[in-house]
């Protein structure tokens, strides 16, 4: 589990070293564990973040370091620390908000699962459980273009490689390369890191055209949830579920599914469906009355299984 919570520990050994007087506040729609939301972030993060609360990310093309601790429950308070400390503070606390999806209200959610009762007891276990963003949406699409048909540790360990290859270190973390530290790179300089030429052509392709503003991914925002992903799959090498992956996990959008993901049907039909693997065609049947939660509910089912199975600290 995370260490570095609500539960008294304080604020990690590397924030307590940079100061307080270096630190901003973060208040959260309630109900927010951190705790309980970083652990499960972070067991599959990687070196850009660690177990005490610690997380490495770009900033006015500086890697920075932050550090955080829930100070109070109610209201949830996050106490924010960094290193180097921030320029536009403001505009950094409303990125980090985004991030930790500190605005996200949980309570519609939680009112619609009390009404089933499989649901019902998941919520409670993983009461104030809110997704974590990755810190920059090329790295959502490293994410994806990593997992596509391999397995979890397979696309973990890709990313390691990725992340000393080409990172950028901070405070013992390593912030995530941006599009243009990959934008013109040889092919087989990804491909040492464990990627197919195929996927490592991808990568380059989208970092290449980010770095220049050909994809921007402001221009997103403002799209119906099906319109995105219709979007996103005209890019190359990105399929349906590549798409749906990206618009909930790494843009927030918490009705999408990624349906044909295999741990997805698997907790689906665990939960909701009396067991068994079910199709991509049968997990939308089985969440289309779940709407606007669709993909939060997956979330909440894939963290509880992984809990349940293995531990709190081995899930995603």
């Amino acid at each position: 589990m995370c260490r570095g919570g609500h539960r008294g520990e304080g604020l990690s050994q590397g924030a307590l070293r940079i100061g307080y007087n270096r630190g901003m506040r973060i208040t959260c729609r309630e109900p927010y564990d951190f705790t309980l939301s970083w652990g499960v972030f972070c067991a599959f993060a990687g070196r850009h973040a660690s177990p005490d609360g610690a997380l490495a990310m770009w900033w006015h093309d500086r890697p920075t370091a932050v550090f955080l601790h829930q100070g109070s429950l109610r209201p949830p308070v996050l106490d924010v620390v960094t290193e180097p400390f921030p320029g536009q503070s403001e505009l950094f606390r409303a990125r980090l908000r985004g991030i930790l999806h500190a605005d996200l209200d949980l309570k519609p959610f939680y009112a619609m699962a009390q009404e089933h009762p499989v649901t019902r007891g998941i919520i409670s276990d993983l009461h104030g459980l809110k997704p974590i963003r990755p810190t920059e949406i090329f790295q959502m699409m490293v994410i994806a273009f990593s997992e596509q048909q391999v397995s979890m540790a397979a696309a973990r360990s890709i990313r390691e490689r990725i992340l000393q290859a080409f990172g950028a270190p901070v405070r013992g973390l390593t912030a995530f390369p941006r599009p243009g530290d990959l934008a013109g790179r040889d092919i087989d300089a990804l491909r040492s890191c464990g990627l197919s030429a195929r996927k490592a052509g991808y990568i380059l392709h989208h970092a290449a055209a980010m770095a220049d503003g050909d994809i921007d991914p402001a221009a997103w925002e403002g799209m119906a949830d099906e319109e995105l992903v219709r979007s996103l799959c005209e890019l190359p090498g990105v399929g349906r579920w590549s798409a749906e992956y990206i618009a909930l996990r790494g843009l927030g959008r918490m009705d999408v599914v990624p349906a044909s993901d295999l741990g997805v049907r698997r907790a689906v039909g665990a939960y909701l469906a009396g067991g068994g693997v079910l199709s991509e065609a049968e997990v939308r049947d089985v969440l289309k009355d779940w709407s606007p939660w669709r993909g939060l509910l997956a979330f909440y089912l894939l963290a509880h299984q992984r809990r349940s199975q293995m531990g709190l600290d081995q899930a995603q």
